[in-house]
């Protein structure tokens, strides 16, 4: 990967939440913050936090359907990924086309899971079905918006 810095600068002087940059990179949202404030010199970023802005900013510069996406709202997701990407076991993400709103419900076992009476709640994610090495998957806000998008464009109209 070649790392830009003057991408790099570009995207800590947008105004891309610090949080949905360290959900989709690993990264801490506090660090970001002091390179964003100056309370941390950018030239002595390390060479994690450089390839993570990297990617950040190449998988979504100039990105049509990222526009797209970004452009619809959605009610919950930051708590969704929240909860999903904390609990270390079984966890499933739903969505509610009637409200635009998405949640997580997190189970005990595997096996478990919620049946809502509106056939159009739908599951948009799981973790942890029967195997112990999916309890730590993790979920970004860019994968619930395009798992919603799918799910509205399989919606019947």
């Amino acid at each position: 990967m070649i790392i830009n810095t003057d991408q790099i600068k570009v995207l800590l002087g947008s105004d891309v939440p610090a949080v949905q940059i360290a959900d989709e990179t690993g990264l801490k949202p506090r660090n970001i913050q002091n390179y964003r404030k100056g309370a941390a010199d950018f030239e002595n970023m390390s060479l994690t936090y450089l390839a993570g802005l990297q990617k950040f900013y190449n998988d979504h510069e100039n990105n049509e359907e990222d526009k797209k996406m970004e452009n619809i709202k959605i009610k919950g997701i930051r708590k969704a990924v929240g909860e999903f990407n904390k609990w270390q076991g079984a966890a499933r993400v739903y969505f509610d086309p009637s409200t635009m709103s998405v949640w997580t419900n997190v189970y005990s076992g595997p096996g478990e899971e919620d049946c809502y009476d509106d056939p159009a709640i739908t599951q948009i994610a799981q973790k942890a079905t029967s195997r112990m090495d999916e309890r730590d998957d993790r979920i970004t806000m860019r994968q619930i918006r395009e798992a919603v998008a799918a799910a509205l464009v399989e919606m019947p109209r």
